[in-house]
């Protein structure tokens, strides 16, 4: 239900205003609220697996084996990965 100012004594107004604008901020806060982070440990999990994809990669390449298209797509998203537990952390 909207509210109606004018059913509102006129030094009551603005206070009334402001609880409204206050309570629909609160309400819209609730409404897109960010889903939980990861936890410390959790990221530092998907962080080793990353990681431990990274030095295969690297052993094969040393080992003179090329990477393929999906070794290399796979690096990238891994890469990826990695850049969005950095920008968790820096948020």
């Amino acid at each position: 239900m909207p509210l109606d100012l004018n059913d509102v004594e006129a030094a009551r107004r603005s206070g009334v205003a402001l609880d409204a604008i206050s309570a629909a901020q609160r309400q819209h806060a609730r409404e897109h609220r960010r889903p939980a982070a990861l936890t410390a440990r959790e990221a530092l999990a998907a962080l080793e697996f990353e990681a431990l994809l990274v030095l295969v990669a690297a052993g094969n390449l040393r080992n003179g084996e090329p990477l393929c298209d999906d070794d290399f797509e796979r690096l990238a998203l891994a890469q990826r990965r990695i850049q969005t537990l950095v920008d968790e952390v820096n948020r």
